[in-house]
Protein backbone atom coordinates (compact mmCIF):
# COMPACT_ATOMS: atom_id res chain seq x y z
CA UNK A 1 0.00 0.00 0.00
CA UNK A 2 1.44 3.41 -1.04
CA UNK A 3 2.09 6.16 1.60
CA UNK A 4 0.28 9.45 1.73
CA UNK A 5 3.60 10.67 0.65
CA UNK A 6 3.31 8.32 -2.45
CA UNK A 7 -0.02 9.25 -3.15
CA UNK A 8 0.11 13.06 -2.92
CA UNK A 9 3.67 13.02 -4.92
CA UNK A 10 1.70 11.19 -7.84
CA UNK A 11 -0.87 14.16 -7.47
CA UNK A 12 1.46 16.97 -7.70
CA UNK A 13 2.97 15.27 -10.83
CA UNK A 14 -0.75 14.52 -12.09
CA UNK A 15 -1.19 18.48 -11.93
CA UNK A 16 2.24 19.42 -13.55
CA UNK A 17 1.10 16.83 -16.49
CA UNK A 18 -2.12 18.32 -16.96
CA UNK A 19 -0.91 21.93 -16.63
CA UNK A 20 1.67 21.10 -19.28
CA UNK A 21 -0.83 19.90 -21.73
CA UNK A 22 -2.90 22.97 -21.10
CA UNK A 23 -0.48 25.50 -21.96
CA UNK A 24 1.07 23.72 -24.95
CA UNK A 25 -2.78 23.99 -26.38
CA UNK A 26 -3.35 27.24 -25.41
CA UNK A 27 -0.34 29.11 -24.97
CA UNK A 28 0.11 30.51 -28.55
CA UNK A 29 -3.11 32.33 -28.11
CA UNK A 30 -2.55 33.49 -24.94
CA UNK A 31 0.59 35.64 -26.43
CA UNK A 32 -1.58 36.82 -28.92
CA UNK A 33 -4.47 37.62 -26.91
CA UNK A 34 -2.26 39.52 -24.22
CA UNK A 35 -0.08 41.34 -26.86
CA UNK A 36 -2.19 41.32 -30.21
CA UNK A 37 -5.63 41.07 -30.46
CA UNK A 38 -7.81 42.20 -27.08
CA UNK A 39 -9.74 39.39 -27.27
CA UNK A 40 -8.13 36.32 -28.88
CA UNK A 41 -7.42 34.74 -25.85
CA UNK A 42 -8.47 30.66 -26.04
CA UNK A 43 -11.56 30.91 -23.91
CA UNK A 44 -13.14 33.91 -26.37
CA UNK A 45 -15.54 33.23 -29.50
CA UNK A 46 -12.61 34.66 -31.77
CA UNK A 47 -10.20 31.99 -30.02
CA UNK A 48 -10.58 30.31 -32.85
CA UNK A 49 -8.59 32.68 -35.10
CA UNK A 50 -7.93 36.46 -33.92
CA UNK A 51 -6.19 37.27 -37.16
CA UNK A 52 -9.13 36.63 -39.45
CA UNK A 53 -12.36 37.04 -37.97
CA UNK A 54 -13.26 38.85 -34.16
CA UNK A 55 -16.76 38.30 -34.39
CA UNK A 56 -17.65 39.37 -30.22
CA UNK A 57 -15.84 38.92 -26.99
CA UNK A 58 -18.33 36.09 -25.06
CA UNK A 59 -16.88 33.00 -23.56
CA UNK A 60 -17.38 30.20 -26.13
CA UNK A 61 -20.49 27.69 -24.71
CA UNK A 62 -18.11 24.80 -24.28
CA UNK A 63 -15.95 26.71 -22.02
CA UNK A 64 -18.27 28.41 -20.11
CA UNK A 65 -20.03 25.08 -19.60
CA UNK A 66 -16.61 23.86 -18.34
CA UNK A 67 -16.24 26.86 -16.16
CA UNK A 68 -19.13 26.33 -14.23
CA UNK A 69 -19.61 22.01 -13.88
CA UNK A 70 -15.70 22.78 -12.54
CA UNK A 71 -16.85 25.50 -10.05
CA UNK A 72 -19.75 23.81 -8.67
CA UNK A 73 -17.56 20.53 -8.14
CA UNK A 74 -14.26 21.56 -7.00
CA UNK A 75 -13.78 25.23 -6.70
CA UNK A 76 -11.37 27.14 -8.04
CA UNK A 77 -9.81 24.08 -9.39
CA UNK A 78 -9.59 25.81 -12.97
CA UNK A 79 -6.83 27.93 -11.58
CA UNK A 80 -5.13 25.60 -10.11
CA UNK A 81 -5.12 23.07 -12.86
CA UNK A 82 -5.74 24.15 -16.25
CA UNK A 83 -5.10 28.31 -16.30
CA UNK A 84 -1.99 29.43 -18.97
CA UNK A 85 -1.48 32.31 -16.70
CA UNK A 86 -1.10 30.07 -13.38
CA UNK A 87 1.19 27.58 -14.91
CA UNK A 88 2.92 30.38 -16.20
CA UNK A 89 3.09 31.73 -12.53
CA UNK A 90 4.04 29.08 -11.25
CA UNK A 91 6.77 28.62 -12.73
CA UNK A 92 7.96 32.13 -12.45
CA UNK A 93 7.05 31.16 -8.97
CA UNK A 94 9.72 28.22 -8.52
CA UNK A 95 12.36 31.15 -8.42
CA UNK A 96 14.33 32.59 -5.43
CA UNK A 97 12.42 35.56 -3.97
CA UNK A 98 13.18 38.54 -1.58
CA UNK A 99 13.40 38.28 1.76
CA UNK A 100 10.32 40.60 2.39
CA UNK A 101 7.62 38.51 0.10
CA UNK A 102 9.03 35.05 2.50
CA UNK A 103 8.36 36.74 6.12
CA UNK A 104 5.03 35.83 7.57
CA UNK A 105 4.23 39.17 8.37
CA UNK A 106 3.50 39.76 4.68
CA UNK A 107 0.25 38.56 4.91
CA UNK A 108 -1.24 41.60 6.94
CA UNK A 109 -0.94 43.08 3.22
CA UNK A 110 -1.61 40.67 1.24
CA UNK A 111 -5.24 39.77 2.92
CA UNK A 112 -6.08 44.06 1.76
CA UNK A 113 -4.61 43.56 -1.72
CA UNK A 114 -6.71 40.48 -2.90
CA UNK A 115 -9.55 42.64 -2.71
CA UNK A 116 -8.15 44.73 -5.73
CA UNK A 117 -9.29 41.46 -8.21
CA UNK A 118 -13.08 42.39 -7.43
CA UNK A 119 -12.92 45.76 -8.56
CA UNK A 120 -10.52 44.45 -11.85
CA UNK A 121 -13.52 41.98 -12.21
CA UNK A 122 -16.27 44.98 -12.65
CA UNK A 123 -13.54 46.73 -14.92
CA UNK A 124 -13.32 43.90 -17.04
CA UNK A 125 -16.80 43.79 -17.48
CA UNK A 126 -17.09 47.57 -17.97
CA UNK A 127 -14.36 47.69 -20.44
CA UNK A 128 -14.92 44.55 -22.23
CA UNK A 129 -18.29 44.34 -22.70
CA UNK A 130 -19.65 48.00 -22.51
CA UNK A 131 -17.31 50.68 -23.60
CA UNK A 132 -14.93 48.83 -26.07
CA UNK A 133 -16.10 49.39 -29.69
CA UNK A 134 -12.99 47.48 -31.47
CA UNK A 135 -14.03 44.33 -32.45
CA UNK A 136 -13.07 44.40 -35.97
CA UNK A 137 -9.47 45.14 -36.12
CA UNK A 138 -6.89 41.69 -35.85
CA UNK A 139 -3.32 42.63 -36.57
CA UNK A 140 -2.74 39.67 -39.28
CA UNK A 141 1.17 37.81 -39.46
CA UNK A 142 2.92 34.97 -40.50
CA UNK A 143 3.45 33.59 -36.94
CA UNK A 144 1.32 34.28 -34.17
CA UNK A 145 4.55 35.15 -32.30
CA UNK A 146 5.20 38.23 -34.64
CA UNK A 147 7.02 40.93 -32.58
CA UNK A 148 6.37 42.94 -35.57
CA UNK A 149 2.74 42.71 -34.96
CA UNK A 150 3.30 43.27 -31.33
CA UNK A 151 4.51 46.76 -32.28
CA UNK A 152 1.41 47.33 -34.91
CA UNK A 153 -1.27 46.23 -32.38
CA UNK A 154 0.74 48.55 -29.67
CA UNK A 155 0.45 51.46 -31.85
CA UNK A 156 -3.31 51.31 -33.07
CA UNK A 157 -4.33 50.58 -29.78
CA UNK A 158 -6.60 52.68 -28.12
CA UNK A 159 -5.92 53.77 -23.93
CA UNK A 160 -7.97 50.85 -22.67
CA UNK A 161 -6.46 48.46 -24.55
CA UNK A 162 -2.90 49.40 -23.72
CA UNK A 163 -3.72 49.55 -20.38
CA UNK A 164 -4.24 46.19 -20.02
CA UNK A 165 -1.15 45.27 -21.98
CA UNK A 166 0.93 46.98 -19.12
CA UNK A 167 -1.35 45.13 -16.61
CA UNK A 168 -0.73 41.62 -17.83
CA UNK A 169 3.11 42.69 -18.05
CA UNK A 170 3.41 43.86 -14.66
CA UNK A 171 1.41 40.79 -13.79
CA UNK A 172 4.38 38.30 -15.05
CA UNK A 173 7.19 40.65 -14.22
CA UNK A 174 5.89 40.85 -10.79
CA UNK A 175 5.40 36.82 -10.22
CA UNK A 176 9.21 37.38 -10.22
CA UNK A 177 8.87 38.86 -6.94
CA UNK A 178 5.92 37.15 -5.23
CA UNK A 179 4.22 33.53 -6.71
CA UNK A 180 0.80 34.19 -8.58
CA UNK A 181 0.69 37.87 -8.05
CA UNK A 182 -1.69 37.94 -10.96
CA UNK A 183 -3.86 35.20 -9.34
CA UNK A 184 -4.04 36.29 -6.17
CA UNK A 185 -4.74 40.42 -6.94
CA UNK A 186 -5.45 41.25 -10.60
CA UNK A 187 -7.28 38.36 -12.44
CA UNK A 188 -11.16 39.17 -12.99
CA UNK A 189 -11.85 35.14 -13.61
CA UNK A 190 -10.00 34.45 -10.41
CA UNK A 191 -12.75 36.63 -8.72
CA UNK A 192 -15.84 35.40 -10.53
CA UNK A 193 -14.63 31.73 -9.55
CA UNK A 194 -14.33 32.50 -5.87
CA UNK A 195 -18.16 32.21 -6.19
CA UNK A 196 -16.97 28.25 -6.80
CA UNK A 197 -15.12 27.89 -3.93
CA UNK A 198 -17.99 29.51 -1.37
CA UNK A 199 -20.82 26.57 -2.78
CA UNK A 200 -18.61 23.80 -4.74
CA UNK A 201 -19.61 19.83 -3.91
CA UNK A 202 -16.08 19.34 -3.08
CA UNK A 203 -13.23 21.28 -0.94
CA UNK A 204 -10.01 20.89 0.86
CA UNK A 205 -11.05 21.28 3.97
CA UNK A 206 -8.67 20.77 7.62
CA UNK A 207 -9.65 18.91 10.65
CA UNK A 208 -8.38 20.63 13.69
CA UNK A 209 -8.71 17.53 15.39
CA UNK A 210 -5.40 16.41 14.33
CA UNK A 211 -4.02 20.22 12.57
CA UNK A 212 -0.86 20.94 15.03
CA UNK A 213 -0.95 24.94 14.06
CA UNK A 214 2.38 24.76 13.09
CA UNK A 215 1.28 27.72 10.57
CA UNK A 216 2.79 25.99 7.13
CA UNK A 217 -0.14 26.89 5.43
CA UNK A 218 -0.95 29.63 4.56
CA UNK A 219 2.87 30.13 4.94
CA UNK A 220 3.73 27.80 2.61
CA UNK A 221 1.04 28.34 -0.04
CA UNK A 222 1.39 29.46 -3.33
CA UNK A 223 -1.76 31.59 -3.46
CA UNK A 224 -0.97 32.33 0.69
CA UNK A 225 -4.40 31.46 1.72
CA UNK A 226 -6.05 28.61 3.78
CA UNK A 227 -7.07 25.20 2.68
CA UNK A 228 -10.69 25.53 1.10
CA UNK A 229 -10.97 29.06 1.09
CA UNK A 230 -11.82 31.78 -1.21
CA UNK A 231 -8.44 32.59 -2.53
CA UNK A 232 -7.69 28.30 -3.01
CA UNK A 233 -6.86 27.29 -5.84
CA UNK A 234 -6.79 23.23 -5.09
CA UNK A 235 -3.64 22.78 -6.42
CA UNK A 236 -2.95 19.93 -3.52
CA UNK A 237 0.34 21.28 -2.44
CA UNK A 238 -1.42 21.06 0.90
CA UNK A 239 -2.47 17.86 1.06
CA UNK A 240 1.20 16.99 -0.07
CA UNK A 241 3.07 18.94 2.38
CA UNK A 242 1.06 19.01 5.46
CA UNK A 243 2.97 17.22 8.28
CA UNK A 244 -0.45 16.06 10.03
CA UNK A 245 -2.11 14.94 7.46
CA UNK A 246 -4.74 16.97 9.02
CA UNK A 247 -6.21 18.01 5.17
CA UNK A 248 -8.76 16.32 3.21
CA UNK A 249 -10.84 16.38 0.08
CA UNK A 250 -14.17 16.12 1.49
CA UNK A 251 -17.93 16.59 0.62
CA UNK A 252 -19.30 20.18 1.41
CA UNK A 253 -22.76 18.66 2.09
CA UNK A 254 -22.55 16.05 4.44
CA UNK A 255 -20.73 12.38 4.22
CA UNK A 256 -18.75 10.74 6.35
CA UNK A 257 -15.98 12.48 7.99
CA UNK A 258 -12.24 11.36 6.81
CA UNK A 259 -10.53 8.33 8.93
CA UNK A 260 -7.48 9.48 11.40
CA UNK A 261 -4.10 10.36 9.29
CA UNK A 262 -1.34 7.86 8.99
CA UNK A 263 1.34 8.41 11.78
CA UNK A 264 3.95 10.29 11.13
CA UNK A 265 7.09 11.30 12.26
CA UNK A 266 6.76 14.17 14.45
CA UNK A 267 9.46 16.09 12.87
CA UNK A 268 7.60 19.22 10.72
CA UNK A 269 8.70 20.01 7.33
CA UNK A 270 11.22 22.83 7.08
CA UNK A 271 9.81 25.42 5.17
CA UNK A 272 10.57 25.91 1.66
CA UNK A 273 11.68 29.28 -0.02
CA UNK A 274 10.44 29.00 -3.57
CA UNK A 275 7.14 30.53 -3.06
CA UNK A 276 7.80 33.28 -1.05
Amino acid sequence: MKTPEQKSKKLSTTRKFVQLGALVLTGEWLFVGSLRCPYGIPFMSCGSCPMRVCPGTWLQTWVIGFLVISGLLLGRVFCGWVCPMGTLQDALGNLPKPRFFKKPRFGRIDKYLKLLKYPMLALAIVGFYLLNTRFNVPVRADSNFSLDAVRVSWLTYDAFSRGRVILIVAGVVLALSLTRVWCRYLCPLGALLTIGNKISLFRLKKNESYCRNCGKYPRECRTYTNPGASDCVLCGDCLEGCPSNAISLQSRYGGKSPPPPAKRSPKLVPPTTNLF
